[in-house]
């Protein structure tokens, strides 16, 4: 069992990186929120930092396969 099995709201995240060796490359990744605001508020704090090389393009509930509608910072 994965960790972000452990948390109701299970999302997939794809993150573009904006700098550094892997500018340019998509990533997939799965994380746990306890809700789906909280999942979209996260997605929002890291792609407006300035301490992080990437910007979040999508976030889908696993469960529901439903896009949670983040819309995606500009790069």
């Amino acid at each position: 069992m994965a960790i972000y099995e452990n948390y109701p709201c299970q999302v997939e995240i794809v993150r573009k990186f904006t700098s550094g060796t892997l500018e340019g490359l998509t990533h997939t990744d799965r994380m746990g929120f306890m809700t789906r605001n909280d999942a979209k508020a996260w997605a929002a704090a890291v792609s407006n930092s300035t301490y992080t090389n990437y910007t979040v393009v999508s976030l889908t509930d696993i469960k529901t396969g439903e896009n949670l509608d983040f819309t995606p910072v500009s790069c």
